[in-house]
């Protein structure tokens, strides 16, 4: 059902968004399509640019947890070390 109101939806955007339209950038000229392609064209590429960026800053921050639990395992090493000197008198 789901899938069925999304085609419907689209199909309605493509149909309501047939006007002509040319891109221009640092010189590059797209050739004249209708404005649902360039529409089209830019959420695909966020949808999957989306993932991605996701997964590159879940990488970071898992390398930023592994370097604090070597930090933190140090600390209690030496924590350890210290609680278990006896006093000097």
């Amino acid at each position: 059902m789901t899938l069925l109101l999304v085609a419907a939806a689209t199909l309605v955007f493509v149909l309501e968004n047939r006007q002509v339209a040319t891109l221009v950038l640092f010189g590059w000229t797209t050739p004249q399509l209708p404005m649902a392609v360039f529409v089209s064209a830019a959420l695909l590429l966020g949808l999957l640019a989306s993932p991605l960026l996701g997964m590159l800053f879940y990488g970071r921050l898992r390398m930023q947890l592994a370097s604090r639990q070597r930090q933190l395992v140090e600390c209690q090493k030496e924590l350890a070390r210290f609680t278990q000197k006896p006093a000097a008198e």
